[in-house]
């Protein structure tokens, strides 16, 4: 081999790792202002004087327009990537400044609203840049790195912003997140390219074969499932932490963090293994009955002590936090290219709806109930339904 092959080569490599790294800040980006208001809840609902279902309504806002945007979002990211990336990092950054800044709490929401775009923006484009970059073989590890992004922003969030918010305010500490889409923006000017015009035409849902359409309407009804408890959970265990186990907001924050940082681990790992599987539904219905097992240890916790919550909140980051990196890699490897985008579309929209739902509901449980006990036994039911639809899933695609 030349000298000027292996410096090819070589270039090839980091520009590969460099694209990587991209889709997983994207990914941080697109979900990080969901982490910080879950660890900055207190000080959220102390400024502006919210009960915790008006604290979820903010929650419920984000995902809604996530879910509904990520329809449109997903066909312009089958016809310009680069673009619906650039547009990604972009709002994401005006809508942290914009709620840092807010004077009142409508303002909040319409910051809110904007990075619901970012949010809806999030899966489709990345998927489509995976489907469209990167070999099949290498597929179901990149996806786990890239799904990593959001769960690595619960950890950042949850280790550095409580403490930022302490020191100064917790308006300083959510400003001070708009450093990663401006690193993101310049990033994707040199590590996407442009569209090349010989790209396949975005396809509409008709365009759809019968069995991709079965997957991703399966996929869609369990993801809403999993997301919904997913935002309960991201939502009020910083909360409940420090109201039913007397912690500090950094204490709490630290929880959440780990909770992150297991999702990480759990989102690469089953990235890697979800391509190994013979059926990747069984990684969904393992994934689901460790999400079930969770969510029951921290109900347990206030009773059996802290370690239950500790084990209970690093197992629903290894298991409920981590199973888009399995449903993701079965959508891309199902669906042809002019789709992906389209198809994750559907699916996101699912699964951010779930998270709309998630955070209110469980903040009016909370507040009418009173019991976290109560809010973290029907999580753990939820899974334990998601467990069943996903082996009917699995049963009815052998015969579809």
């Amino acid at each position: 081999m030349t000298q000027l092959s292996r410096d090819t080569t070589r270039t090839r490599k980091w520009t590969g790792i460099a694209l990587v790294a991209l889709l997983g800040t994207a990914m941080i980006t697109s979900t990080l202002l969901q982490g910080a208001l879950g660890v900055l809840s207190k000080f959220i609902l102390e400024e502006f004087d919210l009960t915790r279902s008006g604290f979820g309504v903010a929650f419920a806002a984000y995902s809604l327009v996530g879910g509904i945007s990520s329809l449109y979002i997903g066909t312009l990211a089958d016809r310009n990537s680069r673009a619906v990336m650039a547009g990604l990092f972009s709002l994401a950054g005006v809508a942290a400044i914009g709620a840092a800044v807010a004077p009142a709490y409508s303002l909040f929401l319409v910051a809110i609203l904007i990075g619901g775009l970012a949010l809806g923006a999030g899966n489709p484009v990345t998927n489509r840049i995976v489907a469209q970059r990167v070999s099949e073989r290498r597929r179901g590890l990149v996806i786990g790195i890239k799904q990593s992004g959001p769960p690595l922003g619960i950890f950042l969030a949850g280790m550095v912003l409580p403490s930022i918010a302490i020191a100064t305010n917790w308006r300083v500490a959510l400003a001070l997140t708009v450093l990663l889409p401006v690193v993101g923006i310049v990033a994707t000017h040199f590590l996407v390219p442009a569209e090349s015009g010989d790209e396949p035409a975005p396809a509409r849902v008709s365009d759809l074969t019968d069995k991709v359409r079965f997957v991703v309407r399966w996929l869609t009804v369990i993801g809403f499932s999993v997301a919904l408890a997913n935002a309960a959970a991201i939502a009020f265990l910083p909360l409940f932490a420090q109201e039913d186990l007397s912690m500090t907001p950094t204490a709490a924050g630290v929880v959440a963090a780990f909770v992150g940082l297991a999702g990480v681990v759990g989102r690469v790992l089953w990235g890697a293994l979800g391509s190994k599987f013979r059926k990747p539904t069984s990684a969904l219905i393992i994934i689901a009955v460790f999400s079930a097992l969770s969510f029951s240890a921290i109900a347990l916790s206030p009773t059996l002590g802290v370690g239950w919550l500790w084990a209970g909140a690093i197992g629903s980051g290894a298991s409920v936090l981590s199973w888009h990196a399995v449903a993701w890699l079965v959508i891309i490897d199902r669906v042809d290219l002019a789709a992906v985008g389209r198809a994750s579309g559907i699916m996101h929209m699912g699964s951010t709806l779930g998270f709309a739902a998630g955070a209110p509901l469980a903040g009016l449980l909370l507040d009418v109930s009173d019991s976290y006990t109560l809010m973290w036994g029907l999580l753990a039911i939820a899974m334990a339904a998601v467990t069943v639809m996903t082996a009917r899933f699995r049963i009815a695609a052998t015969r579809h």
